[in-house]
């Protein structure tokens, strides 16, 4: 990363977010930093209580749409769920709070 909220920002992030989903989830993914349809088709959903570099994927996304989860802790707690769900209340996808297909698209989507 480059130390901005750009481009190569959201790459980075995408790129461990690939690794993430292949290290623990065995997807296969090429780690390229695009968003596309096998990396959308991989997505698991990430929920309250989780405790994982998923959910540390999540909160830096969320932090960098301008939505504070607090602490980069990778521990899915109140602080992110109510982040997660004023993101998903101003993208106007169900809010369920829990990070699925349809949040990550809003989140990593060009």
């Amino acid at each position: 990363m480059d130390g901005f909220n750009g481009p190569k920002t959201k790459s980075s992030l995408i790129k461990v977010l690939q690794t993430e989903l292949n290290k623990q989830f065995n997807k296969n993914l090429v780690v390229d930093g695009k968003w596309g349809a096998k990396t959308k088709a991989a997505i698991v959903t990430v929920q309250k209580g989780a405790k994982c570099n998923l959910t540390w994927i999540l909160q830096a996304a969320l932090y960098l749409e301008g939505y504070s989860p607090g602490s980069l802790d990778s521990i899915f707690g109140k602080g992110t769920e109510s982040a997660l769900s004023k993101f998903q209340k101003a993208k106007k996808i169900i809010v369920d709070k829990k990070a699925g297909k349809a949040t990550f698209t809003k989140l990593f989507a060009a």
